[in-house]
This record gives C-alpha cells, sequence and structure tokens, in this order.
C-alpha cells in the first residue's frame, strides 16, 4: 500500500527522529512530508512510531493512497491506531 505521512512536531529532537525514522520506509518529498509504499505490518510500525515522537499539541495524519482515490486514515493523536477516517 502507499501511504503519505504528513507532521507538524514542535519540537525539534522528536521531529528530527521521527523524520530518521521514517526514512526506513520511504522518501522525504518535503520537510514534513514523507511517500511510503509499506505492508499493513510496516504501517503498523509507522503509527508506533508517530506516536512515540509526538506530543499532544503536534499532529501527524496519516494518507492512504489509491489508484482511484486517496483515503485518510487518521491523526496518531486524535484516533486508536485502528480507527478510520473517511
Amino acid at each position: 500500500m502507499y501511504v503519505i505521512v504528513a507532521y507538524d512536531i514542535r519540537n525539534d529532537k522528536k521531529r528530527a527522529k521521527l523524520a530518521k525514522n521514517l526514512l526506513q520506509f520511504g522518501i522525504r518529498t518535503q520537510k514534513s512530508v514523507f511517500e511510503c509504499e509499506v505492508n499493513k505490518k510496516e504501517l503498523a510500525i509507522i503509527k508506533k512510531i508517530a506516536a512515540k515522537f509526538s506530543d499532544d499539541n503536534d499532529l501527524v495524519t496519516l494518507y492512504e493512497i489509491y489508484k482511484n482515490g486517496t483515503k485518510r486514515i487518521g491523526d496518531v493523536k486524535y484516533l486508536e491506531v485502528d480507527d478510520l477516517v473517511f
């Protein structure tokens, strides 16, 4: 599956650690945006990493890209890991 990870992390160290970890899964297309081609297990890992390096006032949003459209699959701090938003 193809996933976009976009984030706004206030703490410089946490933001850098998140970016470094995301490099394992995809490419950085902007300073706070990564494009990743992952399986379900890798997506779960990304969600855990994003939760670890973000605080309550930070935002991390994941988008799953399909051939026929895009699906927003959640904000790490506002939804449970398995919740979906349509």
